[in-house]
């Protein structure tokens, strides 16, 4: 084996280049099963951030296809952050178009042809109620004359065929938000997950059943779990009687079954089952056979699968069985085994199968054609320190690594803490590209859990409300001196980067602490007052929890909490990237923090990108912020 190279730390050579984060790069999405075979999405900056639906069959495929032909691009925009884009049905492809939002059905060997024309309408989450002709869907109804009026959410049924092909009829309204229509599998009856204003769909959403009747309406619902503080999630029928789903109720997501009269747990796990419905149609746990449900979730620190039989009696047995993955993402059931997406320790993230009758899980696709060499891949584990509030704050810790080279003896490496977005997120599990560009270049990564994350029950989720912009801030400043501390990073080069609620913590901690040397704001929120007036309804309720807030008692607190009104706490230097049709964090904000920075003699940078909005996704984008973010870092931490 040669010797390597002695070379100071952020300055080694890296065989991962800036294009090689978007060569053959994917984002995965919506998972489904249909007989043989498994679909998912994909979104794929090579092509401008388009979303692809693909399908394989595992063990019989040698590798996924292409369903929807370009342009189309399968992408719903219900509650902004869409989620559910298909549904795949007997061969039959069912999808929202990005362009129009409009249903479209691509049929096998067919052509896409559109279902609906509804300027005013998204849909998402749809299922095939077939005895009727019809998709039953989660769908928004927007002003066609007041663009600031907030949407109307409802369920939906919508005709495929005949005269009323594309007729839209509302099934469910009253609350604010829908998710999970569920229809029983003899089509008597249909589940279905709903809440209101102020709370987001984890803080508490509740079950519900109606009867569907003989002109296909749907009765009077009756509330079977959640509410009242408590969240029910993801509902699945078991067959015509029994109901699965979620429920937070006893701090963590646990299994439940309903029989038509009454509610039992399945599991009393201290392990998360769920995870917030940022987007529509997670599913965490699937029927595995007619007494059989299996789960995902981190059980005593391993990524399982957790395993549920004797369902249908009394002696329900759990089996927990660790997977070898830093995680697990949603689960879809297909003839012959279970598809997910799991995040690798030393590989990028894949889709895989699990088939019946094999141990080890089958790759499907790869989130990246980029192959680290493993010498040079840093593994990522978790971490606990004493937070800002002294309570376990956990995050995950990436040396420095490199095949070819090492530092000078008794050097430290300089340090990235990455504050993550949401806030109500959690940081990446497994090797991440992004991460990787860093750590083979001789920089330490800290990806910080702080108050809010999910991951770990309600509790450590709830640090956060009233306190955002001070816990989470405290806690990434507590993470810079725990890695000072024990001796893993060079305490005078520490930074600071984040993306959107994660960039708002970047410039808190810019305005109210010295604990970084510098730092790197990814579109991050610089205006709450913006932000509270102008966010989409999804999310209009969110703020309040967070600042501790009220609809008529806001604007004081927004006023003390924005990086704007602190800019002259800011002392350190920073770099800010920007979209131009970002509705979120207008440009000008960014630009008013870099001019104002400049103009006091701090080192400062702003790049802004045509074309992009609040969270970037085109490969020149992905290749310039790469670029320019190690420049400014080696500049601003004095690395040479």
């Amino acid at each position: 084996m040669a010797a390597k190279t002695t070379a100071p730390f952020g300055l080694w050579p890296s065989p991962l280049r800036p294009r090689d984060l978007t060569r053959g790069a994917r984002r995965f999405g919506h998972i489904q099963g249909d007989g043989p075979y498994v679909y998912w999405t994909e979104g794929r900056p090579e092509e401008k951030g388009r979303q692809v639906v693909v399908r394989m069959r595992p063990g019989l495929d040698k590798k996924p296809v292409d369903v929807l032909p370009a342009p189309f691009s399968a992408r719903s925009k219900v509650h902004e952050y869409g989620g559910a884009e298909f549904m795949a049905v007997d061969g039959a492809l069912y999808f929202v178009n990005a362009d129009d939002q409009d249903i479209w059905r691509l049929a096998a060997r067919g052509k896409p042809e559109r279902i609906t024309e509804a300027p005013t309408m998204r849909f998402a989450d749809m299922m095939l109620d077939a005895g009727r002709k019809r998709l039953i869907a989660v769908a928004e109804r927007h002003s066609a004359t007041d663009a600031h009026a907030q949407p109307e959410n409802l369920i939906v049924a919508v005709d495929l065929e005949g005269d009323d092909r594309g007729r839209i009829t509302d099934l469910v309204t009253g609350r604010d938000f829908y998710a999970f229509p569920r229809l029983s599998p003899d089509g008597t009856r249909l589940a279905f997950l709903g809440w209101d204003l102020p709370d987001m769909p984890w803080d508490q959403s509740a079950l519900y059943v109606g009867a569907v009747k003989a002109d296909g309406s749907v009765g009077r619902a009756q509330r079977i779990a959640g509410g009242n503080g408590v969240a029910a999630m993801q509902p699945a029928w078991l067959d015509d009687r029994g109901l699965l789903f979620l429920s937070d109720e006893t701090g963590f997501g646990n299994l439940m079954i309903w029989d038509g009269e009454k509610t039992r747990a399945l599991t009393r796990l201290k392990a998360e089952l769920g995870q917030p419905m940022w987007n529509l149609g997670p599913r965490t746990f699937v029927v595995a056979g007619p007494d059989c449900v299996i789960a995902s979730g981190d059980v005593e620190g391993a990524p399982s699968l957790v395993v549920v039989t004797g369902i249908a009696g009394r002696k329900t047995r759990v089996e927990i069985r660790p997977l070898a993955a830093a995680s697990i993402g949603s689960l879809a059931a297909f003839d012959g085994g279970i598809a997910t997406s799991i995040g690798r320790p030393k590989a990028p993230a894949a889709f895989v199968a699990l088939p019946e009758k094999r141990k080890s899980p089958a790759i499907l696709r790869t989130a990246s054609d980029f192959v680290l060499p493993p010498a040079a891949v840093s593994v990522g584990r978790l971490i606990s320190f004493r937070g800002g509030d002294r309570k376990t704050t956990f995050a995950q810790f990436y040396p420095p690594s490199s095949a070819s080279h090492r530092a000078p003896r008794g050097a430290l490496p300089p340090a990235l803490v990455l504050a993550h977005g949401g806030p109500t997120s959690q940081a990446g599990r497994g090797l991440g590209l992004r991460i990787q560009y860093f750590t083979s270049r001789g920089f330490a990564v800290l990806d910080v859990d702080y108050a809010g994350s999910t991951g770990y029950g309600r509790a450590y989720r709830e640090r956060l409300d009233g306190q955002w912009g001070i816990a989470d801030v405290a806690d990434c400043a507590a993470a810079a001196r725990y890695l000072a501390s024990e001796g893993l990073a060079d305490p005078d080069r520490l930074a600071i980067a984040g993306g959107s609620a994660g960039g708002y913590t970047v410039l808190m901690a810019f305005a109210t602490t010295k604990a970084f040397a510098a730092g790197c704001s990814h579109y991050g929120i610089s205006d709450l007052s913006l932000l509270m007036e102008s966010t989409h309804k999804f999310e209009a309720g969110y703020l309040h929890r967070l600042l501790g807030t009220t609809p008529k008692n806001w604007k004081k607190t927004c006023v003390a909490r924005s990086p704007l009104t602190l800019i002259d706490g800011m002392t350190a230097p920073l770099i800010l990237f920007q979209g131009l049709d970002d509705k979120v964090v207008p440009p000008e904000q960014s630009r008013l923090i870099h001019e104002r920075l400049r103009d006091r003699g701090i080192l400062t940078e702003l790049y802004e990108f045509p074309g992009e909005g609040h969270g970037f996704r085109q490969a020149d984008t992905i290749v310039k912020v790469a670029e320019a973010e190690l420049a400014f870092l080696r500049k601003a931490l004095r690395i040479k």
